[in-house]
């Protein structure tokens, strides 16, 4: 918790984070759906082909909590780390908040 703090700041970053994420039904269906992989999606977004020179957009104090404890493809390298991740604790309207500078000029 000690890396991020503010619960209105969002952030625009060419790298796909991978847990706690969403996309448009357009990119789905016409892009992704039909060429998605049976595993290693997280990976398979970040390669050039689908990333396709996009930008994600992420709240900088998380909103997802990763609760995997054992199991899965990574088999929890990341447990001590992601357990340590702030999480968000407060309500934000986002209407309501000046989002211009995320736009790209």
């Amino acid at each position: 918790g000690h890396l991020v703090k503010d619960p209105h700041r969002i952030l625009r970053s060419d790298f796909f984070p991978g847990l706690g994420w969403m996309m448009t039904r357009k990119l789905w269906k016409e892009e992704l759906e039909a060429k998605w992989p049976r595993a290693y999606w997280d990976d398979w977004l970040r390669e050039p082909a689908q990333r396709r020179n996009r930008h994600v957009l992420r709240p900088e104090v998380s909103r997802t909590f990763h609760f995997g404890q054992k199991g899965g493809a990574s088999n929890n390298q990341f447990g001590s780390i992601l357990s340590r991740v702030k999480l968000n604790q407060e309500n934000i309207d986002w209407s309501q908040e000046d989002l211009s500078h995320l736009e790209e000029t």
